[in-house]
This record gives C-alpha cells, structure tokens and sequence, in this order.
C-alpha cells in the first residue's frame, strides 16, 4: 500500500509567535549577562519550547513574585492588562511586550467601546490568558462570553441594551456567530469587531481540506494551546484525528490501513517539530512512500 503525506501549508508558528520568539531570543542575547530574564507565564503555548527558552536562561515565572528588581520581563505574546505592567514596574523590572500585534488591536478595540459607551463583551474561554488580558484592559472589566458554554446552553446572559463585541483571536467563526444568534435577540444595538486572526481563519480552513483528504490527521503542537486543539477537534469532526506534542505521543498501530495522512500544526508550533514527525513517519512505518 502506497502511503502519502500532506503538510498543511499553514501549518507552524503564525506572525505573532514567531515575533515573540524573536524578541525574546534577541533580549536573552542582550541582557542574560546582566540581568535575569523572565515570562509572566509561559511566552507561547508549547512546552518544548517553554522548556527550551528556560534552558537557555528565559524563566517563566507564575507571579512578579518570583522576580528580582533590576530583571527584564517578557511579556507573553497573548498580552496583559494594564495593572500587570504597572506592578512589573513597582517590582523594577524592565518591561519588553511581545504582545501579538493582533492581540494588542483587539485590546485596543475593546477599550475604544467602552469609551463610546457599549457594554463590552469579549467571546472566548475566560481562562486563556489573552481573554482575560483583553478584559483587563477594559475599565471596570468587560463581560466575557464562553462559546464552549452558549452550545451547552448552560450559559445565563444578561446584558444591557448596548453592546460592543470583540473575540479571542484563535476562535473559530462558528462560535463566533453562535455567541451573537445567541446574545442578539435580548439587546437594543450589537457592534462587532471580528477580531478573529485572519491566520487562524486559514488554518482552520486548511485542516477541513485536510481532513477530508486524508485517513488519518495528526495536529502538533502543545496540549494547552487553544488554537491547537480547535484544529484537532476540527479535524475529529471529518477523520481519525490525534493532537500530538511530539513524536513520542505517535503509535504505529493508528496507521494501520492508512494510505493518506494529514499533517497540520498549531500557530505556537516551530518548523523542527513539525520536521520530527515527518521524519518518524518515515522512519517507522515501512511501506512504500509515494
């Protein structure tokens, strides 16, 4: 039996990750030898590559806390709010942001509602670090919305007659549209700010090509990236689908019978992760490559 691979070409690090990772490269080289360098929290959402940086001296950190005065913090490409960087700078520490540009924008955009007046509401899961930054960034706190709860129907919205609406870079633009079918019929007015990574929108598009091309599809990248795991359950939702953080997850018997397999990745991915899989598929299952 003949077997193919497809790489998804979107697949791997987006913009703003590999911005981050240049940053915090370029900040380790300018300042390891005098000054400690830290993350509040993990920069991306890979724990291969989390592991790497603090092995090449970058410490994530849970709390400011943990920091010494005169250090460098990185803060992580899903940003934060505003009192995160005023107490890095009572702790006196140098403050470089490796905030998505895209992030920055949405965050940008949620405070420009609440100055026009809107109630704002933020549509993602209210434990990722980029929502709960973006609603920090809002006077007062914004309301946050999860599409995960809205399809359980557990969730209990009230809102005010005026709303202004922004959303987790990496949701996907059906949850998007289920949170507003949902929230629409109880408010007076609704503005919306797609703020949806036009990234991520290709990504996602790219793995329902995938999937349906494919017998099997493999997703890498790390367990607690969001965007990660809405690829993989993308993909279940079309063919066998397994979310792998690296070639030591793989088993041989989950190719059994099949000829196609899809490859794709998460936007906190690098290229040498993905190339490790590709280079164990051919490794180990031993029919003929086409």
């Amino acid at each position: 039996m003949g077997r193919e691979i497809i790489v998804g070409e979107k697949a791997g690090c987006c913009f703003g990750v590999k911005r981050a990772l240049e940053i915090a490269a370029a900040t380790r080289e300018k300042y390891q030898r005098t000054r400690p360098v830290y993350t509040l929290g993990p920069l991306i959402h890979n724990p291969k590559v989390v592991k790497s940086m603090e092995e090449a001296g970058i410490i994530p950190c849970g709390s400011l806390e943990e920091t010494e005065p005169g250090g460098v913090l990185l803060i992580r490409s899903h940003g934060a709010g505003p009192e995160a960087f005023a107490a890095a700078r009572r702790h006196s520490l140098k403050v470089i942001d490796a905030t998505c540009p895209f992030v920055r924008q949405e965050q940008k955009l949620a405070s420009q509602l609440h100055q026009e007046g809107y109630k704002v509401v933020v549509v993602g899961d209210p434990n990722h670090a980029e929502v709960q930054a973006v609603a920090a960034s809002v006077p007062g706190g914004a309301e946050v919305i999860d599409p995960a709860a809205v399809k359980d129907g557990g969730a209990k919205i009230s809102l005010p007659a005026r709303v202004g609406l922004v959303c987790q870079t990496t949701q996907t633009q059906e949850n998007l549209a289920g949170v507003i079918s949902a929230i629409l019929p109880g408010i007076r007015e609704l503005k919306i700010f797609n703020t949806i990574c036009s990234a991520t929108v290709e990504r996602q598009a790219e793995v329902y090509d995938l999937a349906r091309r494919a017998d099997i599809l493999l997703v890498v990248g790390g367990r607690n990236s969001a965007n990660t795991r809405k690829l993989a359950e993308i993909g279940s939702s079309l063919v066998s689908t397994y979310h792998i953080e690296g070639v030591e997850d793989l088993d041989p018997h989950w190719f059994r019978q099949k000829r196609v397999i899809g490859v794709t990745a998460g936007a906190s991915t690098p290229r040498e992760q993905i190339n490790a899989v590709l280079d164990w598929l051919e490794e180990n299952l031993q029919e003929e490559w086409t």
